[in-house]
Parts: C-alpha cells; sequence; structure tokens
C-alpha cells in the first residue's frame, strides 16, 4: 500500500544535478496534468512535459499556470510535437532535449498519454469509427508509441542510479477481456518475451481488420486491448530490467477529455497513485505490478 507517508520530506534543497528528472506524456490535460501539478510540488524533481501539439504555446502556458497557482518549480517542456503515432521522432526530439539539458539521464518516465475511440450512443458527440478501423489506430498509438518510446528512452534510464517506468493502464485491458484460455495463458506465461507480445499485437490488429477476432477469442475492445500489451509488456520489462521499478497503474474511470468527462472520479484522484511511484524513496521498490488506487491489484480483477 502506498501513502503520502512513503514520501521523505527534506528540509534541504537538492542541487539540480542531484534532482530526480521525470518526463510526462500527455501532459497538457486530464490526468497527465495532474501529475505534472503533484511532481512539480516536490523539491527533488524535475518535470518534463509533453504532448502532441504542434503548438508550443499550449504546455507553456500549463507552466506558467501550475507555477502561478500551485507554487510548481522545475517544469520544462519540450517544444516539438511528442506524438505517439510518429516514433522515428523520438529520438530527435524527446531523447535530444533530456541529453542536451541534463546530460541524456531519465530518472522516472510516466507514459499516460493515448487514445480511446468511444462508442457514440454513450456521450453523443464522438466522430464514429468502425471497429474494424479502431484496431491499428488503438495499438498503434497507445502499445506501439508507448513501447517505441521506452526504447528510445531506454539508455537514458539506464543513467540513473533507480530508474522508473509508470506505464498508465487501465481497467479495459484486464485479462478478462480475452476470451480463449490459450490467450490467457500465453500472456501471461513466465517466459513470455517481448517478441512474443509483439507478434501476438500484431495479430490482434490483423484479425479485427479480416473480421475473425471472437473466432480466436480476441476481445472486442481494441483500446482494451493496447493496454492489455502495455500490461504484459510491463510485466516482461520488470523482469528483463532487474533495476528498473516497472509498474502499470489503473487510474479509474476518470473524468477527461477521452470520455467526454464522463468518468466517476477525477483526473486529480487517477493521478495520486503514478505520482506516489515516481516519487517513492529508492529503499521503496516495488516492480511487475499492476496498481489501483495505492494498493496492488491481480490483473484478473479477481474475474477468475
Amino acid at each position: 500500500v502506498l501513502s503520502l507517508a512513503s514520501i521523505v520530506d527534506t528540509n534541504t534543497t537538492p542541487s539540480t544535478t542531484t534532482k530526480r528528472i521525470a518526463l510526462v506524456t500527455g501532459a497538457n490535460k486530464g490526468i497527465g496534468k495532474e501529475i505534472v501539478r503533484l511532481l512539480g510540488k516536490e523539491k527533488d524533481i524535475i518535470t518534463i512535459l509533453t504532448c502532441r501539439s504542434p503548438d508550443p504555446s499550449v504546455l507553456e502556458n500549463i507552466i506558467n499556470d501550475l507555477q502561478e497557482k500551485d507554487a510548481c518549480t522545475d517544469l520544462h517542456f519540450i517544444p516539438s510535437p511528442v506524438d505517439l503515432t510518429k516514433p522515428d521522432k523520438f529520438d530527435a526530439t524527446v531523447r535530444k532535449f533530456i541529453e542536451d539539458n541534463f546530460d541524456g539521464r531519465l530518472d522516472i518516465l510516466i507514459n499516460n498519454a493515448a487514445v480511446c475511440f468511444n462508442d457514440p450512443t454513450l456521450y453523443g458527440a464522438v466522430e464514429f469509427t468502425p471497429f474494424e478501423q479502431q484496431a491499428r489506430i488503438s495499438v498503434d498509438t497507445n502499445f506501439w508509441g508507448t513501447w517505441r518510446l521506452i526504447q528510445s528512452l531506454t539508455p537514458c534510464l539506464d543513467r540513473s542510479s533507480a530508474p522508473r517506468l509508470i506505464n498508465v493502464a487501465s481497467a479495459a485491458g484486464r485479462l478478462g477481456i480475452l476470451k480463449s484460455k490459450r490467450l490467457i495463458e500465453r500472456f501471461t506465461s513466465d517466459e513470455l518475451t517481448i517478441v512474443e507480445i509483439e507478434r501476438s499485437m500484431r495479430e490482434f490488429v490483423e484479425v479485427v481488420e479480416n473480421g475473425t477476432h471472437r473466432d480466436g477469442g480476441w476481445p472486442d475492445t481494441c483500446y482494451g486491448m493496447s493496454k492489455l500489451g502495455v500490461i504484459a509488456l510491463t510485466r516482461v520489462l520488470a523482469r528483463e530490467h532487474g533495476r528498473w521499478m516497472c509498474n502499470t497503474v489503473d487510474p479509474g474511470y476518470c473524468a477527461t477529455d477521452q470520455n467526454q468527462n464522463q468518468g466517476n472520479r477525477p483526473a486529480a484522484r487517477g493521478a495520486v497513485t503514478p505520482f506516489l511511484l515516481a516519487s517513492l524513496p529508492d529503499d521503496q521498490f516495488h516492480s511487475g505490478l499492476h496498481w489501483f488506487d495505492e494498493q496492488t491489484i491481480e490483473w484478473s480483477y479477481n474475474q477468475f
């Protein structure tokens, strides 16, 4: 169980070289912005904001607002858009920014950015996208974009004395969406490899696009499958990178633009656990776990 009491408060202000460097994707609104708001109050953390907007004033204005209203400090932003659908630009934008400004070191990576197609009958204001067209953009953005950013920033994380990877996931990615015992066993195997995850995510897109996904027990949710892939990926990364603290977080059904603000809890509530995992002292090491409301939770959500 995580709590604010876990965070050590020091009276001394750390030097720039001893402060931890954090990067948050999708930091311009919703849960991402709320994570930044919390990190910005920590005197030993420097926070880098990114988003996909091509207008640098978007993040600049957010930083000014957080500094003025919340006394946040040490906030920086990458002026180039960080779009998960354009991973070929990560090295020249994100990694270069860290290399130029922070000696190539990144201590905390919080992957929050994602895309979600919603049922237009639920909210009435969402442009309809046929299911077979949702798979590729959902998986390309939420799974491949997240994974490619992790790969791009792996050298930066490896320069940290205590690297942390926090991937914002969702209950939509719970194991129960898989309708095949074979698929469940595949994704939960202790021998699962990243190559196998990548192959599975490509397979999902293929069978959705040709209309045969149900035959193999694949789910009727592209967003959920993309997040299930992220959870599986994070578990394997925890196994392969023993020094890294790798975790996924279900923030709950927060009211954000992604769901036309129909969520049943504020984005600020969903930001708490990612923040706590980012700011824990180094001697509190948790890895390969899935979290909800400051507690670990089974990936199955106790459905079976």
